[in-house]
């Protein structure tokens, strides 16, 4: 067995730790953010393709400036069609993802029909997918799965969401296992093997629901 030599140890030590910070980065790159700081104010976000789920007018999906903070910018459903069986869709073009953490801050403005807001993965098409939403009409957090265009619920809790406020909806599927946070405090555990393949992730609403959506983060594979 070779001795190495005062000289080559120290070498060797400083190269594993010149090589460290490059392998804890590339861990941590599959996680992205999505801001919209750099989206232009007054048009449809970069990066992300636009599908309804059932009846009544498309979503309409816009940039807009934080009126509470300056130099902010968020996601905006703005359109208020009443279609209570209406579900608007910004989906993420690039990457999907089977296993995935997803979560987003999102405020409920307005909607005398419902305000409901959440995140689908594992999304096939405008027919087909995962969702978690939450409503703040109904004061509750659901999970479901959507086929053929038709939802079905699987696990639905009673929790407060209060109304112009900001909240954070947060996400973790592996597998079949999918467990939900609400502002911190888990609401919402369950299993579902609907949807098995690697699909894409965006942001949901329903019937009338306006909303304002900010700092979308997607880590997994």
């Amino acid at each position: 067995m070779r001795n190495f030599s005062h000289r080559e140890a120290c070498a060797a030590l400083i190269s594993l730790a010149l090589a460290w910070p490059a392998a804890a980065q590339l861990s941590s790159a599959g996680a992205k953010t999505l801001t919209f700081d750099g989206d232009a104010a007054g048009s449809p976000p970069a990066g992300f393709e636009f599908a309804r789920t059932g009846q009544g007018a498309e979503g309409k999906w816009i940039v807009r400036a934080d009126p509470d903070k300056s130099n902010n910018r968020v996601l905006i459903q703005e359109s208020a069609d009443p279609t209570d069986y209406r579900f608007p869709l910004a989906v993420v073009k690039d990457g999907t993802y089977k296993d995935v953490t997803l979560s987003v801050r999102a405020r409920p403005i307005f909607g005398k029909v419902d305000q409901g807001f959440g995140m689908v993965w594992r999304y096939k098409d405008a027919d087909n997918y995962y969702i978690t939403r939450c409503n703040a009409d109904e004061d509750n957090c659901t999970i479901y799965h959507t086929v053929a265009g038709r939802r079905r619920s699987f696990q639905n809790k009673p929790i407060t969401v209060a109304k112009n406020t900001w909240h954070t909806l947060k996400l973790e599927a592996v597998g079949d296992h999918f467990v939900v946070w609400f502002d911190g405090t888990k609401v919402l555990d369950a299993k579902d093997e609907t949807f098995k393949d690697a699909g894409k992730v965006g942001l949901w609403t329903k019937a009338d629901s306006v909303i304002q959506f900010d700092d979308f983060t997607i880590e997994g594979h």
